[in-house]
């Protein structure tokens, strides 16, 4: 068996940490930029984009961008109704899953709707010190082709928020009735819901959102392990190399 000679071995190794770090880069540039898909529920490593919001805060007017609504279908099947629609900006979800809905006779499908509101305008903030930490929202569902509006259902409301939010409020007419949440990823929170309508994130704590973290940054601090690794082995290779040429002329 051949050894590759010392020298090869460190352009290997310089090599090898040059695509590792170009790998990194890419990938960190391309969550910021959105070329990879949000996953539902669950968030990505780094602080969530910005909230987008209805009515902004003062300090959001300057870069604040409007928010998406969403139109959607879930198929009825044999098989169920599983299915699910997000917003484009990623800040309202619903999920459905086999037995969410029953299947009446004649009906082949679903429409969803969800659309953004100011939270002001649908009523004062819940009770017991909560302050509102995300838009409201308001959720649709009736069966096609009847246009009936589903009355019985099971599904999962997800809503993101801006800073400190941890519950999810339910609009009853007349004010705010709180759901049992639970947090998912980072600035998420969902519910189980058994009828739709207008949803909101509160909370009672006061905070600020959390800052963009530059995805050169992020690289650096994923990069940071492997480039000691490579310096050590490249130390390490270097004395070898001259250990052998040394006992070469010894001998």
């Amino acid at each position: 068996m051949t050894t590759a000679p010392p020298g090869r071995r460190i352009r290997v190794v310089i090599i090898g940490l040059i695509l590792a770090t170009a790998y990194l880069l890419v990938g960190a540039l391309s969550f910021r930029g959105g070329l990879l898909p949000r996953a539902p529920v669950l968030d990505g490593l780094q602080p969530p984009a910005p909230y987008q919001w209805v009515k902004p805060p003062p300090d959001r007017r300057k870069d604040n961008k409007p928010p998406s609504g969403a139109t959607g279908t879930i198929q009825l099947t044999t098989l169920g109704s599983g299915g699910s629609h997000t917003t484009p900006d990623g800040q309202a979800q619903i999920l459905f899953d086999s037995n969410s809905v029953p299947v009446p006779p004649g009906q082949t499908s679903v429409s969803v709707t969800i659309a953004p509101l100011d939270p002001d305008k649908v009523g004062p903030p819940p009770a017991g010190g909560y302050h509102y930490d995300s838009n409201a929202y308001k959720y649709d569902a009736a069966y096609e082709p009847s246009g009936q509006p589903l009355t019985t259902m099971t599904v999962t409301v997800v809503l993101s928020f801006a800073t400190t939010a941890d519950h999810i409020f339910h609009w009853n007419g007349s004010g705010w009735d709180p759901l049992p949440t639970t947090p998912a990823g980072q600035n998420q929170l969902f519910v189980p819901a058994g009828r739709l309508g207008i949803f909101v994130a509160a909370g009672t704590a006061v905070g600020s959102a959390p800052k963009q973290a530059s995805p050169v940054i992020l690289v650096l601090e994923v990069a940071a392990p492997f480039v000691v690794i490579a310096v050590v082995l490249i130390v390490v290779l270097r004395r070898r190399r001259r250990t052998g040429g040394s006992v070469s002329r010894r001998s």
